[in-house]
């Protein structure tokens, strides 16, 4: 099984009586390891163990009362925050990335770098507020597209995938805008990067595909936009088939 996951980062004056709490933290998290934290990154040995009894004597609270974040600075270095292990401020799947997530982002937003584990890792990050925008962009393309053309001739192509997209997007846009619309928002591929080969994962560029798709869609060329889709789809199929071990048993055609 592999995680990918979208992370959502508020500024760290949203969290209210908190807000002090996380400063602290982030601050000796920083003189600690020389840096922010990452989801990218990875304990080894006895690491975080050390780490949580530094942590313990300078903020002089139990261990089993620390909480632990992600957190990420701007170039003002105002810090961002997202709390680990919290309900409402990731989103996690298990051996895919669901593709409404990619259209939060556009490839200039694309970073990757190699990790401890030996193998590419890739991310994107955007302003909550600029995904928000994109949602609102997406929904009136696929509006435009349920008013303007046939449910015969959409259901043929595309099956209920743009139903199902809409839907997905709809519902994404209800999450994001219940945080500070300042902070940043974080697709991760996460584990998945390992069961893709460095040098496809080097090409990978679904964020870019999915609004090539999008581009299709709004000039009418269903045709093609629907073979555009149905390729993603065949990729993340086979990727998906990869990492749950059911190569040979996809059942895209």
């Amino acid at each position: 099984m592999a995680i990918s996951s979208i992370l959502v980062y508020e500024p760290i004056d949203s969290f209210g009586d908190k807000s002090s709490y996380w400063k602290e933290y982030c601050e000796f998290y920083e003189q600690y390891w020389g840096g922010p934290t990452s989801p990218l990154g990875v304990w080894f040995g006895n690491e975080y163990e050390a780490f949580r009894n530094a942590l313990s004597s300078h903020l002089d609270m139990e261990k089993k009362e620390i909480e632990d974040c992600y957190f990420m600075k701007d170039k003002d270095g105002k810090y961002y925050i997202s709390p680990m292990f919290s309900k409402t401020n990731s989103s996690h799947s298990e051996n895919i990335i669901p593709l409404d997530w990619f259209l939060l982002f556009n490839e200039d937003e694309r970073k990757s770098l190699y990790t401890h584990w030996g193998f590419n890792a890739v991310h994107y990050d955007t302003e909550i507020q600029i995904a928000l925008d994109r949602i609102e962009e997406v929904l009136q393309i696929l509006s435009d597209c349920f008013e303007n053309c046939e449910e015969g001739e959409l259901t043929s192509l595309f099956a209920n995938n743009l139903s199902v997209m809409s839907q997905g997007l709809s519902d994404l846009e209800i999450w994001l805008s219940g945080f500070d619309k300042s902070g940043f928002i974080v697709l991760n591929y996460g584990e998945l990067c390992s069961f893709i080969h460095a040098s496809t994962l080097k090409n990978e560029q679904s964020v870019g595909e999915m609004w090539e798709f999008l581009h299709l869609l709004r000039n009418g060329r269903l045709e093609d936009a629907s073979t555009s889709l149905r390729a993603l789809f065949h990729k993340w199929e086979g990727i998906r088939a990869q990492t749950s071990g059911d190569v040979g048993k996809s059942t895209i055609q």
